[in-house]
């Protein structure tokens, strides 16, 4: 049986402060060694490192530059991994989106994308294209008619397209641990701090024990432990509907059968909206108090705004006690549409890549923020697999702007769609029907590019 990794956490009492600030202290220089391995290695001349990070670890402590860290071997060590296995990911995940790019791009013939995919393959290969450095073509296609000046340049552009910034961390409240960084008790866990030989005792709300790498994260004055485990997925023999879903205007999704789920996301996400702009407006006035007292040389009074007026953690406890809510509610919606829906394969944009501040006015984009979106995205791919439920993404293109009954290109006006031909419907009850006709579509695939795809639509108008 098919089995997913599903997260459980622990939850300790309240901390005492030098055990706090331990903790926080730990989580810092955890976060300052990944983000010193991802400035460092994150880059283009890194790529053959990254086979190697034995060889970066054994340097490290040849030289004692790891003591700069002040941590225990195991923890820098620990986060020396994670950083190089995030930015393998990385480059994995470049090298995706390059392929993507190219099965889209139809000036390539086949024998283009087929070198394209090679090379990337091959990390030195790809290494010593990037750099310009010269190689040996690859002998299956040495007889072949290939411009490899204009496909090496395009592996460039699409790299510096999609390689982004630096993936730095900016959580200096949470941490790993492995099995050598800690151990249960009978009341809770021993964690290793920085002192040797010595652990920090911590009492936890349950008596559950496990024997795997942990993550810490301190949260306010107490700690949540996130505990990986594989469990197994359900099999529901009733789950028999194939349904095409659309992100919502002012709901979680739209779908296929004519129903919506989440319809209150949008009064959670406007609500907060306003309210951060009520609070980030006032906070920016004192801002400029505060810079204004600096530049007058009023020090004291400057710094009687930052500490009284401009203080984090009540800010950031709110917002974060905020996120929890629309968390909750987004994977409550979800389990509704799944229970009520009982599908074998949802239908779908991929969400990530859908561009939403297009879609909708002005004044929704930042409700929308990029948050919401990846984290829809993970859990409704986390339900699916947790269900046995099919997961299929389709091409997005003119899913929004067509009509479902006679592929009429119409309008589309807030929750309306208006087809010239047959009148007005739901907009995104429109969309999810498209995005469900969409998966059996055999001359729109996935990757085909929008300008063909309009023009496929624009022939089959009745």
């Amino acid at each position: 049986m098919n089995t997913i990794v599903k997260t459980v956490k622990q939850h300790s009492y309240e901390l005492e402060k030098e055990t706090l600030k331990e903790l926080l202290f730990i989580g810092n220089q955890f976060k300052n060694v990944k983000n010193y391995v991802y400035s460092r290695y994150s880059g283009i001349n890194s790529i053959p490192l990254l086979s190697k990070p034995r060889e970066i670890r054994d340097e490290w402590v040849k030289s004692s530059f790891a003591n700069q860290w002040k941590l225990p071997a195991r923890y820098w060590k620990l986060a020396l991994s994670e950083a190089i296995s995030n930015i393998k990911a990385e480059w994995s995940n470049i090298k995706r989106r390059i392929k993507e790019q190219c099965k889209a791009n139809y000036n390539l013939a086949k024998i283009d994308k087929h070198y394209i995919n090679y090379i990337l393959k091959s990390n030195e290969l790809y290494h010593r294209i990037l750099t310009h450095e010269e190689y040996d073509i690859p002998s299956k296609f040495k007889d072949v008619d290939l411009n490899f000046k204009y496909l090496n340049n395009l592996i460039r552009r699409y790299t510096r397209k999609y390689k982004g910034k630096i993936p730095y961390s900016y959580k200096s409240t949470t941490f790993s641990v492995d099995i050598g960084l800690y151990s249960y008790r009978d009341d809770g866990i021993n964690i290793t701090c920085t002192k040797k030989g010595k652990r920090l005792p911590i009492k936890l709300t349950d008596s559950k024990k496990y024997d795997r790498t942990l993550i810490i994260k301190v949260v306010e004055n107490r700690i949540e432990v996130h505990i990986p485990l594989n469990i197994r997925a359900k099999y529901h023999k009733d789950y028999e509907n194939i349904i095409g879903i659309d992100k919502g205007y002012k709901y979680l999704f739209a779908v296929s059968s004519g129903k919506f789920y989440g319809e209150n996301l949008n009064d959670y996400l406007g609500k907060e909206t306003e309210r951060l702009n009520e609070i980030n407006g006032k906070r920016n006035r004192f801002y400029a108090l505060y810079n204004r007292h600096l530049e007058q040389g009023n020090v004291k009074k400057a710094n009687s705004i930052l500490q009284n007026n401009l203080g984090r953690v009540k800010y950031d406890h709110n917002k974060l006690k905020h996120n929890e809510t629309v968390k909750s509610y987004i994977n409550h919606s979800l389990n509704k549409l799944i229970d009520k829906e009982k599908p074998k394969e949802i239908v779908m944009e991929h969400l990530d890549f859908v561009n939403w501040s297009g879609k909708y006015p002005e004044s929704v984009k930042r409700k929308l923020s990029r948050w919401i979106k990846g984290y829809i995205r993970e859990r409704l791919e986390y339900k699916c697999n947790y269900n046995n439920i099919k997961y299929t993404y389709i091409n997005p293109a003119y899913t929004s702007k067509v009509c479902n009954k006679c592929s009429s290109f119409g309008i589309r006006k807030g929750d309306i769609f208006t087809c010239p031909k047959c009148g007005e419907i739901h907009a995104d009850i429109n969309a999810s029907v498209n995005i469900l006709d969409r998966k059996d579509d055999k001359e729109i695939s996935l990757y085909t590019n929008y300008r063909i795809a309009k023009k496929i639509l624009e022939g089959r108008a009745i």
